[in-house]
């Protein structure tokens, strides 16, 4: 997200989305209402200096379970002490908040107080980010404990900014989920397109993008460069050197345990399978299931090799060689099963089902009846899928687009045209006929 700096503080880091200094610099209106309770992560004397303010007691739990997670993740590959060194507040705001009429918006600050700093950071209880924007608080107070572990005093000309972008972005990346892998589609998409950033380009970035679709592309490569910089310990070790090497008074040393633009391009070509290895995303899924839906068989060593689909099993000979085939394909779909996106569960299960029938000599109607209803399903699915996608990019070029030049314009001058072509009775657009459809749904 760009960042709009908040002139309240001796300092102001430039790693954040602010607001307007409008928005603290009027005085609070007198409304009689007690502040709301500030709250501390815990009795633990370990952090003290995380606490949140709202008058949503689940909010201040779940915000304050969240700079523990953090810490707890990160401490090992930063190789922290268990203390917070720099205090974080995260305010709140519900509806019934006083500043809630003031402030309309995420907003962070950075405060020097000698020895030490402290970030303020205040967002709407209605974010829809607040989770990535309260994170990105935590990781930079972190990331602060290594930069300055040999600052003992701040002021007004302590280098804040020396912190790059790409690095919170990709360790607070690094500690959330992506099950549907879309960081590897970006990646791919990027690199099939030859549209990959360089590495001079990622390290030079000062923003995330408040363009959706831009800030998700930024996101996705500071989270594989900072993969490729922790990815097994002997890389780890030489990324402890790196942090080091930056808070020490000759930094150069520190680019000695940094990638080359070689090592970048080799990684972001690799990385784009690794998703493969925990679970497959809606379209890995389907991939694999027509990778593993074709039977081979040989009636005899010297027969020739007959092969056929899953669709077809119920006309086969049910001899020796024929039923081992089928019995290895339930084995690979089984294992399929366990990685499979939960869309594709319900159609794997009926293919497995049909084979088990056709194996164990069932009637040939009931086996045949079963692949008609996973045939069915799995077009049923493909074909909902492919709707869910055309609505989501019909929704992102037509609907989040503010104005301004874009990175994707070529997707809003796209829009535009088939708004033009729908205009014309001749042609038929089928992906405004379904967003309603979608709407309900969804």
């Amino acid at each position: 997200m760009k960042r709009r700096i908040l002139h309240v503080a001796p300092l102001a880091f430039a790693g954040f989305a602010f607001i307007s200094a409008r928005a603290f610099a009027q005085d609070s209106p007198d409304t009689g209402v007690p502040p709301p309770p500030t709250v501390s992560t815990s009795a633990s004397e370990n952090y003290p200096a995380v606490t949140c303010t709202s008058t949503d007691p689940l909010a201040c739990t779940d915000t304050l379970q969240l700079a523990s997670d953090t810490r707890d993740s990160l401490t090992p590959l930063l190789k922290l002490g268990p203390t917070w060194r720099f205090p974080v507040h995260i305010h709140i705001l519900t509806p019934d908040d006083p500043l809630t009429a003031k402030i309309n918006r995420e907003a962070s600050a950075v405060f020097s107080q000698g020895t030490t700093m402290r970030i303020e950071a205040v967002l709407p209880s209605t974010d829809q980010n607040a989770r990535e924007f309260v994170q990105r608080q935590f990781v930079t107070a972190l990331l602060w404990e290594k930069y300055f572990a040999n600052t003992r005093t701040f002021d007004k000309n302590t280098p804040l900014d020396s912190i790059p972008v790409w690095l919170v972005e990709g360790l607070r990346e690094r500690l959330n989920d992506d099950p549907e892998h879309n960081r590897e589609a970006i990646v791919r998409r990027a690199v099939q397109g030859q549209t990959a950033p360089t590495l001079e380009q990622i390290t030079g970035w000062h923003e995330v993008s408040d363009d959706r679709l831009l800030g998700l592309w930024q996101r996705a490569f500071c989270y594989y460069l900072v993969d490729s910089l922790v990815q097994t310990d002997a890389k780890r070790d030489d990324f402890q050197q790196w942090l080091a090497g930056l808070s020490s008074p000759g930094p150069s040393a520190a680019q000695l345990h940094f990638p080359t633009e070689g090592d970048w391009q080799r990684e972001i070509a690799d990385s784009t399978s690794r998703g493969n290895a925990i679970v497959y995303s809606w379209a890995e899924t389907e991939s694999q299931l027509s990778a593993n839906e074709t039977i081979t068989y040989a009636a005899s060593k010297d027969a020739k090799v007959q092969s056929c689909t899953l669709d077809a099993v119920a006309t086969l000979p049910r001899d020796k060689i024929v039923l081992e085939a089928v019995q290895e394909r339930i084995f690979a779909l089984t294992q399929m099963e366990l990685r499979a996106h939960p869309s594709w569960h319900a159609i794997l299960e009926l293919y497995r089902s049909a084979l088990s029938a056709f194996v164990n000599g069932d009637d040939p109607d009931k086996v045949k009846s079963l692949l008609e209803q996973a045939h069915h399903l799995r077009n049923v699915q493909a074909d909902y899928h492919q709707k869910l996608l055309d609505y989501v990019n019909w929704f992102e070029v037509t609907k989040d687009f503010e104005d301004g030049p874009s990175h994707f314009e070529i997707y809003f001058t796209t829009a535009k045209e088939m708004e033009r072509v729908e205009a014309d009775p001749a042609h038929r657009n089928p992906i405004r006929a379904n967003l309603l459809q979608i709407e309900s749904e969804l």
